[in-house]
C-alpha cells in the first residue's frame, strides 16, 4: 500500500472512530491505488457531515420514563434523579430524587439533563452544557444532623466515611462554551464558564473547588438539556394545525427581528403558504404546532443574526429542522455579523451556500435571490390555494361553554352535554351569521395555535376588536374558569355591550346556579335574557322565532360603517345589552413585578410571597417567599393570587378564593396557611357581605391541611377582606403587554 494510500485509509478510520462510534479496523483491507483520490474525497466528504450533525449513533438527549437524569435544585446545582413521568401539557416531568429527598418533585423540562454524551454538532460557542467541578456531600454528621453539602466544614475523615457509603458525588452546573478547538489528535475541547449568577440555573460559588472557568474538556466531560422540540415529536401528542396540514416554507425566526422578518416573508406569502416559528415562545401548544409544521414543510428558512443565536429556543428548534426533521434548510443571515459560523448554527450549516443581506440596499436583489432558490425546493402554490382569508375580524363575539353544544359532544370534543340540538351555541353561531350576513367570532375557527400572543392573548385581540359579545350563558358557563374570564374582561375591563343568551338544560336549578354567580349579579334584574333552552325551546319554529330575536337585539348595536365603534343612538331598546362602567377592579387583581401575593407551595397549601417574575410564555410566575425557603417558587398564574382584599363585585357563588386555615412555623417564621376553596353561600348583614364555602381540595388530592387537627372541610362567616382571588388571564396577559411597550 502506497503512502498517499495509507494516509487516506488511517485519515478515513480517524475519522470513522472519532465521529462514527467505528470500532472496526481498516487497516488490513487491500484497496487499489487509483481509488486514493476517491478516498481522500471521503474522508473529508464524512468529516464535514459529522460536523455537520449526521452522528450516525448519535445519543438520544430526549428522557424517558425511567431515564436517570440530573436535575437543577434552588442554586446549588444539579443532582441524579429518576424520571417517573412526562407531563407535554405542562412541558415537565415528574422526578425522584436519589438521595431520597422529597422536596419539588415536578421538574421543568428546561431543569433536566440525561445522563448521556451530546454529539459534536450540537456543542459550539454559546452552547448552554452541564460540566463537572466540585464534589456533592450527603451524609449525616455524628451528632445526627445533616452535614455540609459544599464540603467545607467536613474532615477528611469524614469525607473518607462518607466515600466509603457512597455519599459523595459529582457537582454538576450550568455554564456556557466560550471557545472550541481541536487537539493534536483532531478531538474536539471545550472551553467555557459559569452562567452568570444572576441565571435561573446558575451554582452558588460556596463549594469546594469552585472556579469561574472550565478549560480543555471533551465531548464527554459534557451534558445538554434536552431539545424541547424532540420531546414533543416523541410526545405523541398532536396539534391542531396537524390535521390543517403543512406549509411550503417554515420561517424560522426571532421576536426581535420581526421587522426585518416582515419585508422578507410579505413577498413569499402572495407564492407560498407559510408558517412561522413562534418566536421563542415555550408553551405546550406552540412547541407542538411548531412541530408538526416543520415535519410537513418543504422547506426549512432560517433567519439567521445575533439575536437568532442568542435565543435558546430558536437554535433548539434549527437543531430539530436539520438533525431531528432532516428539511431541507435555505439560510438567510440578517446584517453583516457572522458570529454564528462559531455556535451550533455554523456547525449545523457548514458548507452550505447562504444569503447575506448586509444592509439596506441588498434586500431587492437578496430578495430575488431567496424567490428564485425557493423556487427550485417549493411547488408554487397560489394564495387562494393556501386558503388563507383576509378579511376584517369579526365584529361579533360569540362566548360559550362546550359543554352545551351537541356538535362538541358529536366531535368527541366533550364527554357529556348539557342541553340539546337547539340550544348548541355553535348552531346559534351558524344561524345568527346566514340572518345577519356577516361572520360571528367563534374558538374552534379562530383560535391559531401557532400565534405567538396564545390562547389568551388571542381571546383579548378577538374580543376587543369586536363591537359586542353574544353571550350563551348556564349554569356549565360559569363553572367553567376559561369562560368566566372571557365574560369578566369583556364587561369589566372593556365595558363591551352584550347579548345574553340561556342556553343549556334549563331547569331552575341551573338557572339559580348562574344567576347567583358573580356574573350573573353583574346582569341586570330586569332584563332577562333570551332563552333557548332545552326546556323552553322544543321546537324548530320556536328556534327560529327566538334566533330572530337575537339578530333583532345585535343589528342595533352594530355601527353602519363596518367598523367596530358603538354607534350612540338614543330610544332603541335593548332589552338584553349590557354596558359596564367605571371599576378597574380586574386590574386590581394581576399580580406584577414586586407585588405581594399568596402562592401556591405544594400540597395545596399557599402561603405570601412577592412576584419576582412571570413568563408569558408558559404562564408562570416566579415568586420569592417570604419566608427563606427556596423550593417550589415557580408557580401557574392561576395558583398565585394578589395578597389584597377584592372587590366584592367579582365573588358569587361558586367563586373560586382563597381562605384561610391553619397556621404554619418555617424557621422562626410563623403565619396562616391559605387554602383554596369554593363559595356555596352568601349572607347580606347590614350592608356587609359574609361567605361561606368548602374546600375545593380533599386528602385524597393530597391536600396537607386535611390531616391537621385543626382541619374543617368548610368555611363560614369570612368577610370580603378574609378572602383572595387568582387574576383573569386574558386581563393579566393585557397588563403584562402594556408594561412590556412602555
Amino acid at each position: 500500500m502506497g503512502d498517499s494510500l495509507a494516509d487516506a485509509v488511517a485519515e478515513l478510520q480517524r475519522v470513522l472512530r472519532l465521529d462514527y462510534n467505528f470500532a472496526g479496523s481498516l487497516e488490513t483491507t487491500q484497496f487499489s491505488s487509483t481509488t486514493s483520490q476517491s478516498f481522500s474525497e471521503l474522508a473529508g466528504v464524512l468529516k464535514a457531515a459529522a460536523e455537520q450533525g449526521y452522528d450516525a449513533k448519535e445519543e438520544n438527549t430526549t428522557p424517558v420514563v425511567g431515564d436517570e437524569a440530573y436535575v437543577y435544585w434552588a442554586g446549588c446545582g444539579w443532582y441524579t434523579a429518576i424520571i417517573r413521568a412526562w407531563m407535554p401539557s405542562e412541558l415537565a416531568f415528574m422526578i425522584k430524587w436519589t438521595d431520597g429527598d422529597w422536596a419539588a418533585e415536578r421538574a421543568e423540562l428546561a431543569n433536566i439533563c440525561l445522563n448521556k454524551v451530546p454529539s459534536v454538532s450540537s456543542v459550539g460557542v454559546g452552547t448552554r452544557v452541564l460540566f463537572k467541578q466540585g464534589l456533592y456531600y450527603c451524609g449525616m454528621n455524628d451528632d445526627g444532623t445533616i452535614c455540609d453539602s459544599t464540603g467545607r466544614a467536613l474532615s477528611d475523615a469524614k469525607k473518607a466515611e462518607l466515600a466509603a457509603k457512597g455519599q459523595i458525588s459529582d457537582r454538576w452546573h450550568m455554564g456556557q462554551i466560550t471557545r472550541v478547538y481541536r487537539d493534536e489528535h483532531g478531538e474536539p475541547r471545550y472551553n467555557g464558564e459559569h452562567v452568570p449568577l444572576d441565571d435561573p440555573q446558575a451554582s452558588r460559588p460556596g463549594f469546594v473547588g469552585y472556579e469561574r472557568v472550565f478549560t480543555n474538556l471533551k465531548l464527554p466531560d459534557l451534558r445538554t438539556t434536552p431539545n424541547v422540540f424532540n420531546c414533543m415529536d416523541n410526545s405523541g401528542a398532536k396539534s391542531e394545525t396537524a390535521a390543517a396540514g403543512g406549509c411550503d416554507v417554515f420561517v424560522s425566526k426571532v421576536t426581535k427581528d420581526n421587522r426585518d422578518i416582515s419585508k422578507l416573508v410579505t413577498p413569499l406569502e402572495g407564492v407560498y403558504r407559510v408558517g412561522k416559528s413562534a418566536d421563542g415562545a415555550t408553551s405546550s401548544s406552540k412547541i407542538q404546532s411548531t412541530v408538526q409544521q416543520i415535519k410537513n414543510c418543504s422547506v426549512y428558512l432560517v433567519c439567521l443574526s445575533d439575536n437568532f443565536i442568542e435565543d435558546d429556543t430558536a437554535m433548539a428548534e434549527l437543531l430539530y429542522a436539520k438533525k431531528t426533521a432532516r428539511k431541507t434548510v435555505i439560510p438567510v443571515v440578517l446584517g453583516s455579523s457572522n458570529k454564528w459560523h462559531g455556535t451550533t448554527a455554523g456547525m449545523l450549516l457548514a458548507g452550505q451556500l447562504y444569503i447575506q443581506i448586509g444592509n439596506e440596499a441588498e434586500w431587492g436583489p437578496k430578495t430575488a435571490e431567496l424567490m428564485s432558490n425557493l423556487k427550485q425546493q417549493v411547488k408554487q402554490q397560489s394564495s387562494e390555494q393556501s386558503g388563507v382569508e383576509n378579511s376584517k375580524p369579526p365584529r361579533v363575539f360569540l362566548s360559550y361553554c362546550w359543554s352545551n353544544s351537541q356538535l362538541a359532544l358529536q366531535a368527541k370534543q366533550i364527554s357529556w352535554l348539557s342541553g340539546d340540538e337547539f340550544s348548541d351555541p355553535r348552531r346559534i353561531k351558524k344561524d345568527i351569521e346566514e340572518r345577519l350576513g356577516e361572520r360571528v367570532w367563534l374558538d374552534i375557527e379562530q383560535l391559531n395555535s401557532i400565534d405567538d400572543s396564545g390562547m389568551f392573548g388571542q381571546l383579548a385581540e378577538a374580543v376587543k376588536k369586536s363591537s359586542l359579545v353574544v353571550m350563551c350563558i348556564s349554569k356549565e358557563y360559569t363553572n367553567s374558569q376559561n369562560c368566566m374570564m372571557e365574560a369578566n374582561f369583556a364587561l369589566r375591563s372593556l365595558r363591551k355591550p352584550v347579548v345574553v343568551v340561556e342556553v343549556g338544560s334549563g331547569t331552575q336549578e341551573d338557572r339559580h346556579a348562574w344567576k347567583e354567580s358573580c356574573l350573573g349579579m353583574l346582569l341586570p334584574k330586569n332584563r332577562e335574557p333570551v332563552s333557548i333552552t332545552a326546556d323552553t325551546v322544543t321546537t324548530l319554529a320556536a328556534y327560529e322565532e327566538s334566533i330572530g330575536k337575537v339578530v333583532d337585539f345585535i343589528k342595533p348595536q352594530l355601527p353602519t360603517t363596518g367598523g367596530s365603534e358603538i354607534p350612540v343612538e338614543a330610544g332603541i331598546p335593548v332589552p338584553v345589552a349590557v354596558s359596564v362602567t367605571g371599576k378597574s377592579i380586574m386590574q386590581k387583581m394581576v399580580p406584577m413585578l414586586g407585588d405581594a401575593v399568596v402562592a401556591h407551595y405544594a400540597a395545596w397549601q399557599f402561603f405570601p410571597a412577592k412576584v419576582a417574575a412571570f413568563n408569558r410564555s408558559t404562564l408562570r410566575y416566579t415568586v420569592n417567599w417570604d419566608d427563606p425557603d427556596p423550593s417550589c417558587r415557580v408557580q401557574p398564574y392561576n395558583l398565585v393570587a394578589m395578597n389584597a382584599e377584592p372587590s366584592t363585585e367579582l365573588i358569587g357563588i361558586g367563586s373560586r378564593v382563597l381562605f384561610k386555615q391553619g397556621t404554619y412555623r418555617f424557621g422562626d417564621s410563623t403565619g396562616d396557611v391559605w387554602n383554596l376553596g369554593e363559595i356555596t353561600g352568601i349572607q347580606e348583614v347590614d350592608g356587609e357581605k359574609f361567605y361561606s364555602g368548602k374546600h375545593s381540595k380533599s386528602a385524597a388530592d393530597g391536600l396537607a391541611v386535611a390531616t391537621w387537627p385543626s382541619f374543617s372541610p368548610t368555611f363560614n362567616g369570612a368577610k370580603c377582606s378574609d378572602l383572595r382571588l387568582f387574576p383573569n388571564a386574558i386581563e393579566m396577559l393585557e397588563q403584562y403587554k402594556l408594561m412590556n411597550e412602555e
